[in-house]
């Protein structure tokens, strides 16, 4: 099976907006005061030059003219703000219509800057993972659905066959093979449990562990096809969950015995305040183009690492992500020969 490499998907360009946000200048708020200001002095000057013999009527008249400018006042400042809120709600009209059947949209981001800029920029950029996250959603499940539809396929046709025709086969190779099929959608669906685990950020109880111990403990619980040398240091501790560090070393061990050709070798030392595994095999190696794609969900490389040689194609995903939850990496070293995979993962002292 080929590998597609899913990417950040092609975002459709959107027309910017060209839109002034801007906040009341101070000015503005004392140009809506001058108003009442105005009324007040004219008031005083009007009842200390002017004839007015009537108070009462002085007095109701800048009451009048006083609610004028207050009036005045309120309409200019209400202009004000809307002209100020005036991308927010440009932006929320955008927001409302967006729709999952475009999910490259994107709104307008103003090309003033300033906070609503940095506003739209921001759930741009939200909008941009969304998007990632549902096309890696679907590959995977298109993926996982292709994957176990194989086995299952498999298994239906010889039970058919075996009804069918009861007496032309073996009974016993065809429950063989049945079997084999079964357990073939017993690992990737284990496996699938597993990756929903892990991303859905589930955190198990980690401890102190020796490394070296482990590695010893998981190679010994094995029936490996080829002889496998392990070179240990004691003492390597790390601190990490023991039954997650130890699917990392069956995973790896399961994809070195798939493609050894003669031996296995283990390393477990410490390295610059890391703890660091080697699992060298001799096998077919990995070219320094693919070195990348055998973490990827369901990868398989067009060479003698194919889907002839089993496994469910989510060893190496797993492993790697387990290492990343660990505060450690996992990829592909240069070697001499074969594929040299190397876990880094930090010391329990500097942990």
């Amino acid at each position: 099976m080929s590998v597609r490499n899913v990417g950040p998907p092609r975002v459709r360009p959107h027309r910017l907006r060209s839109v002034r946000a801007r906040r009341p200048p101070p000015a503005a708020v004392a140009l809506a005061s001058l108003p009442a200001a105005a009324v007040a002095v004219a008031a005083v000057v009007l009842y200390l030059l002017g004839d007015v013999g009537r108070v009462g009527v002085l007095i109701a008249v800048m009451v009048l003219l006083a609610a004028a400018a207050a009036a005045l006042a309120a309409w200019s400042l209400r202009c004000a703000a809307g002209r100020a809120l005036r991308p927010v709600v440009l932006l929320q009209r955008e927001m409302e219509g967006l729709d999952e059947s475009d999910p490259g949209r994107r709104v307008g981001v103003p090309v003033t800057g300033g906070d609503i800029a940095r506003l739209a920029g921001g759930v741009n950029t939200l909008l941009e993972r969304l998007e990632i996250a549902a096309v890696q959603r679907r590959s995977f499940i298109s993926d996982a659905s292709h994957e176990l539809r194989t086995p299952i396929t498999g298994l239906r046709t010889r039970i058919e066959l075996a009804l069918d025709a009861p007496d032309d086969g073996d009974v016993a190779d065809t429950l063989r093979h049945s079997l084999a099929d079964i357990e073939r959608l017993h690992q990737i669906v284990e496996d699938l449990l597993v990756l929903a685990r892990l991303d859905a950020g589930e955190v198990p109880v980690r401890e102190r562990l020796d490394l070296g111990a482990l590695v010893e403990t998981e190679i010994g619980r094995r029936a490996s096809v080829v002889p496998v040398t392990v070179k240990a240091e004691p003492g390597i501790l790390v601190r990490a969950s023991r039954p997650r560090l130890g699917r990392v070393l069956v995973n790896l061990l399961a994809n070195a015995d798939r493609h050894a050709v003669a031996m296995i070798e283990v390393q477990v030392r410490a390295e610059a305040g890391e703890a660091v595994v080697e699992v060298h095999d001799d096998g077919p190696g990995i070219p320094p183009a693919d070195r990348d794609r055998v973490f990827e969900r369901f990868a398989r490389l067009d060479s003698a690492r194919s889907r002839a040689e089993g496994g469910s194609g989510l060893g190496l995903a797993i492993a790697r992500q387990i290492a990343i939850a660990h505060g450690g990496r996992l990829y592909v070293a240069d070697g001499s020969y074969g594929a040299r995979l190397v876990l880094r993962l930090p010391l329990a002292d500097q942990a």
